[in-house]
């Protein structure tokens, strides 16, 4: 006998809900599955992989690994170990870069931490700067690479626990923030750091040294960087 529609629509609204129950079960193993094993509309996931290296600082290469004995620079220049024995004025290379190893693009910030204390210095003539008062004195200076793509948020250095803290974003050269393209590498921020010329006595081996750091999140959702970065803070905190 042959079944009526009305039968037919019923079953198939039966075994479509059989169908969901399966599909739940299986719960992110599906999305795993379907992600890598479908014929047809296939996609990847994205996700923000960015690594800052310093190849003159410590001898670390773009993809993360370290110069081998074959194409490394003497462990006598890298700054790392030349700053073991600092004195006033000395300039010591560091080089931090940024290589976007992601799929997608990704707005990026860069930030530069610089301590500060109350001491005495002298011009490069040896001549004493203020009269040899203490003043608010940032230990080392760099000269931003004007083939980075990067630039100041703020000329306005914030304040932390001893440092002035520099951020700097991503404009490819330009007047606004843009996401760094996938695959992009960045040219170091600077390529060298000097220490002021503290006059003698003042900062002994604890002082601490400049440090970099970054943060980045995807481009991709977002209006623009404001927005991105907005929804960055709010998953942080």
């Amino acid at each position: 006998m042959k079944e009526s529609k009305p039968s037919m629509k019923n079953r198939a609204k039966i075994l479509a809900v059989i169908c969901l129950f399966a599909l739940l079960s299986l719960g992110s193993t599906l999305a795993y599955m379907t992600d890598q094993e479908a014929a047809k509309n296939k996609f990847t996931v994205g996700k923000v992989d960015f690594n800052l290296y310093e190849t003159s600082w410590d001898g670390e290469l773009p993809d993360g690994t370290y110069a081998t004995a074959s194409n490394a620079t003497s462990s006598n220049a890298l700054g790392v170990n030349q700053a073991m024995d600092m004195y006033a004025g000395k300039e010591v290379p560091k080089d931090p870069a940024i290589k976007n190893n992601s799929k997608n693009d990704a707005y990026l910030r860069m930030t530069v931490k610089v301590p500060v204390a109350m001491v005495a210095t002298a011009d490069e003539n040896g001549h004493l700067n203020y009269n040899g008062r203490e003043t608010e004195t940032e230990l080392f200076t760099y000269e931003l690479n004007p083939d980075c793509g990067m630039a100041l948020l703020s000329p306005v250095p914030g304040d932390e626990n001893g440092f002035h803290v520099y951020e700097y974003i991503y404009t490819g050269g330009g007047s606004y923030e843009v996401p760094v393209p996938a695959g992009r590498d960045i040219p170091p921020l600077f390529h060298s750091v000097t220490f002021a010329n503290v006059v003698g006595g003042q900062i002994d081996e604890g002082t601490e040294f400049l440090y970099v750091d970054f943060k980045a999140i995807q481009s991709g959702g977002f209006e623009g960087p404001d927005e991105a970065w907005a929804a960055y803070h709010n998953q942080s905190q």
